[in-house]
């Protein structure tokens, strides 16, 4: 459970708490023909602010001094004398992880398009070092049409932190090609002030121009695979979504705007054998019978919403990174529900001491994992296609009411939060155990920091804030949550970053 005591009276009934994984529920993992399908539901650095302009702060630590960064910089990379990535501490890598949040907020992205460019970052960085890290191996050959492995380094000597920077840079200018005069400037600028960092530090300008022609090489090497992954053809597509049932979705109040990234179902995934691979439990019977089960979903999101807590309504605003999401307080956008976990897992490695190889490692697999999480459940979104709480609530129990939190543009079944959230935990779980942890995503917004008893206990609670902000059905989540776990073991098992 997150920091407070437990205010869960009424969600306990209709959600029940889960530990994550479940070694005693059989057939966990059951093949339905080409898809997973679930038989057994879960019940459960440094940030330019100038050049952005949007008032945040950095959540993830500044980097080290110039001294201790100096006795990693010795030489610089690989070769005799040489430092592996090991060798340097993560504090490069984090700041970039920040500086990509403030990107994807600033850019105003969907939830699945944040969770893309956070994968393609994180790999981008990790692939650009895995050269200098003895026991590794690169992700060529393990996902999806990445047939080769990272290029060699041209240059015997390589700064690895600078090299898996100047990647991540590169790659991010062809995954935001569009990007606005003050996204443009605010990776210029953070770039520009990773390189003087480690050129404060006493890496020679001959590694560091050989560190940053690697990792520009790198980038050059994954961007065919970028922008092959279908993610073009579904931009500006026009889309008519289907009216012809009581349950089908329709756009919801106060935004009532069209539906985001309907087609994001043809994106390429990186290691599920295809989007839908992982077939959730389908939505209840719909119902407008007082006393069915689809009417009683309707009925414990109106009960829960007068029954919020102030408790409960902190647990929904902290966790309902929207895009543009202005309260509270004003002027504060957030970088998505995957960003969330991106600086979860960033807040992670900073409180265990990792260093630069095992933040990459980690960063890389958890942005893997967020990835194919919302592909999947958008894929099934835009399947299902089932009407928000909110349009059902006030079309059969109460006209004038609302959620806490504004619904989303986008079907209701299954829960993004829930899908994801777990998604992630299962890979942060897997990289660096379970332990108590305070998540600061948020002060800069004015939210309380959250504390948690682990990874997957931060994920239960991102999915019950879905409940308390009375934009989800119970069902969503508990099926979210199962879709979740078992998209987060998919990518454990097929995705080996070590020899």
């Amino acid at each position: 459970m997150g920091s407070a005591a437990d205010p869960e009276a009424v969600a306990s009934a209709t959600l029940p708490a889960h530990g994550g994984a479940r070694p005693d529920r059989p057939g966990a993992l059951v093949a339905t023909g080409r898809r997973i399908g679930m038989r057994s539901p879960i019940t459960r650095r440094e940030v330019l602010v100038a050049a952005l302009g949007t008032g945040a702060a950095a959540v993830l630590p500044r980097t080290a001094s110039a001294s201790a960064a100096a006795a990693a910089a010795t030489a610089g990379g690989t070769g005799p004398g040489g430092v592996t990535a090991a060798g340097h501490a993560a504090d490069e890598a984090l700041s970039w992880l920040q500086t990509t949040y403030d990107l994807v907020l600033g850019e105003n992205l969907s939830p699945p398009a944040a969770a893309r460019t956070y994968a393609h970052t994180a790999i981008a960085m990790y692939e650009a070092a895995v050269r200098g890290m003895p026991g590794h191996r690169s992700l060529g050959g393990q996902l999806r049409d990445l047939t080769a492995p990272a290029p060699q380094p041209l240059a015997a000597l390589i700064d690895w932190p600078a090299a898996a920077v100047a990647s991540a840079a590169a790659v991010l200018r062809r995954v935001l090609p569009f990007a606005g005069v003050g996204t443009r400037t605010l990776l210029d600028t953070a770039e520009a002030a990773v390189l003087g960092r480690r050129r404060a530090a006493g890496v020679p300008q001959r590694a560091l121009d050989a560190s940053v022609a690697h990792g520009r090489s790198v980038a050059g090497h994954l961007a065919g695979w970028i922008a092959s992954d279908g993610h073009a053809g579904t931009v500006g597509r026009p889309y008519t979504a289907p009216a012809s049932e009581p349950w089908h979705w329709v756009s919801t109040p106060p935004n009532f705007r069209p539906a985001i990234e309907p087609h994001w179902a043809e994106v390429r995934p990186m290691v599920l054998t295809s989007a839908d691979e992982v077939e959730p439990e389908p939505p209840l019977p719909f119902s407008t019978e007082p006393g069915s089960d689809f009417h009683e979903q309707a009925v414990a999101v109106h009960r829960q919403s007068v029954a919020n807590t102030a408790e409960h309504r902190a647990i929904a605003r902290f966790w309902t990174d929207n895009p543009g999401s202005f309260t509270p307080p004003p002027g504060t956008p957030t970088g998505l529900p995957s960003g969330h976990w991106m600086l979860i897992a960033g807040q992670a490695l900073a409180l265990r001491g990792a260093r630069l190889d095992v933040a990459l490692d980690t960063l890389a697999v958890t942005g893997i994992a967020l990835h194919e999480a919302f592909l999947n459940c958008w894929t099934w979104k835009y399947r299902y296609h089932l009407l928000r709480p909110v349009t059902y609530v006030n079309r059969y129990l109460d006209a004038g009411w609302s959620s806490l939190v504004n619904s989303p543009q986008f079907p209701e079944h299954t829960s993004g939060h829930s899908v994801a959230s777990p998604a992630a935990a299962a890979v942060l779980t897997d990289r660096l155990g379970t332990f108590a942890f305070t998540d600061h995503s948020h002060d800069v917004r004015g939210h309380v920091p959250r504390t948690f008893a682990s990874f997957h206990d931060a994920a239960q609670e991102a999915a019950r804030s879905r409940l308390y902000g009375g934009i989800h059905f119970p069902h969503a989540i508990e099926a979210g949550l199962a879709q979740g776990e078992q998209v987060g073991a998919l990518v454990l098992q097929r995705v080996r970053t070590r020899r």
